[in-house]
């Protein structure tokens, strides 16, 4: 028996309601878990090592001192990707 002008939910319908919610926020807990523990396996603070600058270059003289200084530095063991990588997290 149908009634007319039924107003408000019906259980099924508030039971429907519920599982959403229940589905939306079960998936919601799960990705927050998993950064979560991303996060936490990150290392908390890189070393930096300082390299020296080229001197500015005004004459002829110069570029030996400059190639002296570029060549000291070793770049495999200098690399720190974290401003390169904070830089392409911002895009």
């Amino acid at each position: 028996m149908k009634r007319v002008g039924q107003r408000g939910f019906a259980l099924f319908e508030a039971i429907v309601i519920v599982g959403v919610v229940a589905i939306v926020a079960l998936a919601g807990w799960n990705i927050y878990r998993l950064n979560q523990k991303d996060s936490s396996s990150a290392p908390a603070a890189q070393t930096v090592k300082v390299v020296p600058l080229a001197p500015d270059i005004t004459s002829v003289g110069d570029l030996d001192k400059a190639a002296q200084t570029l060549d000291q530095t070793q770049i495999d063991t200098v690399s720190d990707t974290a401003q390169l990588d904070k830089d392409l997290a911002s895009f």
